[in-house]
């Protein structure tokens, strides 16, 4: 297993390298070629599809294929000839359809930002103007892609590059990071992040529970699957659990944290209060043991779990134990369905309640807060949401995910974790997958980033 990990953490350290290094230059030539580069990548694909297709066309004709794959042919050939035809003859729509979109990704972008601006101004919380500022900047470079796509071009091309560049450099900059003494590295782990769009990073947990999924379904695979990797034999002080369903909004994920043996969860658990197909409501936390929860989750929920464990210094902890105290200290309880009930001394059944609150209450022995004040007070899907809270803790331990977009998913999360558990000097120390699958069948799971793959003997 060492002998694993330490080419694991060698492998790690050369990826960061080369994608820092290909990502920088991708950034430059991006910059250098802008309007001719982008036409004639647009051109390559026209002649790729043509190409395509032609081969496809021959091979139905001059191979000896079954009868469906003759059909499978022919529709493939067809469809690469025709979507060909059709981008030849109106040229313009692909050149506009690239900047179309991305203006509608920064215009997106601008409107979350405006509405935790607006949520924030409301609860009187620090904070709002940099929402504000990112909004006002979102809509500067989305409203003329918009109005003028193709005009544009250039404009959207120089954002993409120095988007690339910035990316190279985060990566450059773990790599550096990687070689430095974990003394010093620790004081300087405060940084901002340039990750990767939000929109592939929201998907990265579910991508990873459909591989997980894949291996502990298959029974005749007859190796033992690891799930439960550690750098040390020493306990974690803090954990980061990311949550993962096959189906809903969880396939999204959710984020919460985990000390002394108490999950700490925020969403908008009131749905009396939700608006907007429930992505604002009022902010909620709830605290619950940490095994009652992982049962809970993994054998009513349906859930993964990936859980990050993080070792941290005695200054770390109790910054983090200030920080939870902080929070707490903006909330007050809060009884759901059946607490009410039994309060009114009402005959309660307990298989009755089918809310969330509830059954997390009679199964697991949560305790619900609602935020009173303070920028949680009002939960925002795409702002101030599980993400936010968790990173809120977290960063008093130095391992803040600062990102320039500002908007952090559960993927967002999973992916720096995951780095940090494969760095050799990282802070997480432990990783651990709950899955009811693997529970159940008692096997083991080794995963190497989203891959996962037979324990070397």
């Amino acid at each position: 297993m060492k002998s694993i990990l330490k080419s694991d953490k060698l492998f790690e350290a050369t990826s960061l390298l080369v994608a820092s290094l290909s990502l920088i230059i991708l950034g430059i030539l991006i910059l250098i070629g802008k309007n001719q580069l982008y036409f004639s990548v647009i051109d390559m694909f026209i002649s790729t599809l043509l190409i395509l297709g032609v081969l496809q066309f021959a091979r139905y004709f001059f191979l000896k294929l079954k009868p469906q794959e003759k059909k499978v042919t022919f529709t493939r050939s067809f469809a690469y000839l025709l979507f060909c035809l059709i981008l030849s003859s109106i040229r313009e729509i692909p050149k506009s359809i690239m900047p179309l979109l991305f203006s509608i990704y920064m215009l997106l972008n601008g409107v979350i930002k405006l509405m935790t601006y607006l949520i924030l101004l409301t609860s009187k919380a620090n904070g709002r103007l940099g929402q504000l500022l990112l909004s006002i900047i979102y809509f500067l470079i989305g409203i003329p892609l918009l109005i003028s796509p193709i005009k544009n071009v250039d404009t959207m091309l120089i954002f993409l590059g120095s988007y690339t560049i910035m990316l190279g450099a985060t990566y450059l900059v773990d790599f550096i990071v990687e070689l430095i003494p974990k003394k010093i590295k620790t004081k300087i782990r405060r940084r901002f992040r340039i990750t990767l769009p939000v929109l592939l990073e929201a998907v990265l947990p579910y991508q990873v529970l459909r591989e997980i999924n894949y291996y502990w379904d298959k029974d005749t695979f007859d190796v033992p699957m690891v799930y439960e990797e550690k750098k040390t034999d020493s306990i974690p002080d803090l954990e980061v659990f990311i949550h993962v369903a096959p189906s809903g909004y969880n396939r999204f994920g959710h984020v919460d944290v985990c000390m002394d043996g108490v999950v700490i969860s925020y969403g908008a658990y009131d749905f009396t209060t939700s608006k907007l197909f429930n992505m604002i409501g009022e902010g909620m936390i709830f605290e619950v043991d940490r095994q009652k929860y992982i049962n809970f989750c993994t054998h009513h929920s349906n859930k993964t779990l990936f859980c990050f464990g993080l070792k941290l210094t005695e200054r770390q902890k109790a910054n983090v134990k200030k920080q939870i105290d902080s929070i707490m200290n903006c909330v007050h309880p809060f009884e759901t369905n059946y607490e009410r009930d039994l309060k009114n001394k009402k005959r309660v059944k307990k298989s009755d309640y089918e809310d969330y609150p509830s059954k997390l209450v009679i199964l697991a022995g949560a305790k619900f807060y609602k935020v009173h004040s303070g920028p949680f007070k009002t939960f925002f899907v795409l702002g101030v949401n599980c993400c936010k809270l968790a990173d809120n803790i977290i960063g008093k331990s130095g391992s803040d995910l600062l990102k320039m977009t500002g908007i952090i998913t559960p993927g967002t999360y999973y992916e720096y974790l995951n780095q940090e558990f494969y760095k050799k000097n990282g802070m997480v120390i432990s990783k651990v997958i709950y899955n009811n699958k693997a529970l159940k069948k008692k096997k083991k799971f080794f995963s190497t980033g989203s891959i996962a793959r037979k324990e070397e003997k």
